[in-house]
Order: C-alpha cells, then structure tokens, then sequence
C-alpha cells in the first residue's frame, strides 16, 4: 500500500517538476511571453500545452511501469490527482485575463495523456 502511494504522488510530484522545468526553455523560445504580468500569446500557450502532454505521458508511463500491483488502477488515481489539483489551480486563475481555453486544454488532456501512458507500458 505504501509503495502505491510512494509511486502515484512521486509521479505526480515528478510531472509538476517537469512542466516547472520546462519554463526556462519556453521563455527561451518565446522571449517575452513568459514574464510575470504578461498573458503569453496563443502560440506559446500552444507550445506549452503541448509540452505539458508529453510531461503528462512520460509520468503516467512511469506510474504504470513502477506501479506494484494494478497498474491501471495506479494510474486512475494519478489521474484523479490531477484532475483534483488542476481544478485546484484553475479557481484561482479563471478571473486573471489567461484564455480560458489554455486551463481547460490541460483538464481534457491530461486523462487522454495518462491513457496513452497506461497504454505504452502495457507493450
């Protein structure tokens, strides 16, 4: 039981490094967009999106793979999780000038990215 907590929140933990880690290089790619106070341009939105469905992919891969029993369900709490504090986040957010496409791009993908990760460990 405590392995499968340790292996869904250290994937959840490891994909919220991940999309963290990926700001310096957006803003390499898009001076300007990602600086405090500015509401980046829909093409680095895009671009970090997309980012984020890769970063989504590999943990729910990594959940699945290290997961001791029932990968499946390992990853159905991984996507909870996320889903729970995505929503978490986005309440703040809504009323801050970000289209609102950008939040709900990151709801709708992330249980279709765990998905496709569930689906490559199985191979």
């Amino acid at each position: 039981m405590l392995k499968s907590i340790a292996v869904v929140l250290g994937s959840y933990l490891l994909s919220v490094l991940l999309v963290v880690a990926t700001d310096p290089l957006l803003s390499r790619v898009f001076p300007g967009d990602f600086v405090a106070g500015h509401i980046p341009s829909d093409t680095a939105l895009l671009a970090s999106t997309a980012l984020f469905v890769v970063v989504s992919i590999l943990c729910a891969w990594l959940c699945a793979r290290f997961a001791p029993g029932r990968a499946a369900r390992h990853v159905l709490w991984f996507l909870i999780l996320g889903e729970v504090m995505g929503i978490g986040a986005i309440i703040p957010n809504w009323s801050k000038g970000w289209p609102h496409w950008y939040w709900l791009s990151w709801l709708l993908t992330w249980p279709l990215s765990c998905w496709i990760g569930l689906r490559l460990a199985r191979r």
